[in-house]
């Protein structure tokens, strides 16, 4: 009797343990469940997308390192091989032209201008021809980038060889364009100018004459023709009569 009531009490408290282990388990179970939620609600709640804004200082760093990149390529196919002072030369002209009123105001828009679909006017000939598409000389390219960054950091100082040079063309051309211009400098195997006071003012009247005559040509288009009259066309003759009056009757024979 005593077995029985002893095997029926450790089966009472094994119940008892399980069920207590049961509500534990299922205890657990439910905040683990309650945190699962609150993590989908949470997740639910945030953006599709995140947009990273840069700070002025990123920025700064990368539109210089764009600047050295477009100015070591004017470098490179302009002047590699003419020595030091022919890259300087081309860069001078290049941050020349980022100072005057008719030319971009940032190093690449002066490099690529004219690079459009609608102009293909390259002021550059290597943005237009092809030669990007060549492979590099890797070792030239690399001195000038660098050059092109120190000289835009300062680090390298150009002396202004140029005279103030906005333009240039090589030794084996001579386009129309330099009739107008004043010439600066000879340099490795370009010639350079500047503006020519004298020329512009020249310039300036001969636009302005020219503009005069369109103008006037425009104006004898427009108004319309005086009516002539035809007295004006052929004025009239007084008609003299082509009948003698008669004379006095005579008597008769």
């Amino acid at each position: 009797m005593m077995n029985w009531v002893k095997r029926a009490l450790c089966r009472a408290d094994c119940a008892l343990l399980g069920a207590i282990a049961l509500v534990a388990v299922s205890g657990a179970s439910a905040r683990e469940f309650i945190l699962y939620t609150d993590e989908l609600r949470a997740l639910a709640a945030l953006p599709d997308s995140v947009t990273v804004t840069h700070s002025s200082v990123a920025l700064a760093i990368e539109q210089h390192a764009t600047e050295a990149k477009c100015l070591a390529e004017a470098m490179y196919y302009e002047a590699r091989g003419e020595g030091a002072e022919g890259e300087k030369a081309v860069a001078e002209v290049v941050l020349q032209r980022t100072a005057d009123r008719d030319y971009p105001k940032t190093v690449c828009a002066v490099v690529y201008d004219g690079v459009l679909p609608a102009r293909r006017d390259c002021q550059f000939s290597f943005a237009c021809d092809g030669s990007l598409r060549r492979p590099k000389d890797r070792l030239a390219w690399n001195r000038l980038h660098i050059q092109a960054d120190n000289i835009l950091t300062g680090a390298v100082k150009l002396s202004g060889q140029t005279g103030r040079a906005i333009a240039y063309h090589s030794l084996n051309v001579a386009p129309a364009w330099a009739e107008t211009m004043q010439k600066t400098a000879e340099i490795g195997n370009h010639i350079f100018y500047r503006r020519s006071p004298v020329s512009q003012v020249r310039l300036a009247q001969a636009a302005a004459d020219a503009l005069a005559q369109q103008q006037a040509a425009l104006i004898d288009v427009l108004l319309p023709s005086p009516v002539l009259t035809v007295e004006a066309i052929a004025p009239l003759k007084e008609v003299q009569p082509e009948v003698e009056a008669p004379g006095a009757v005579g008597d008769g024979a």
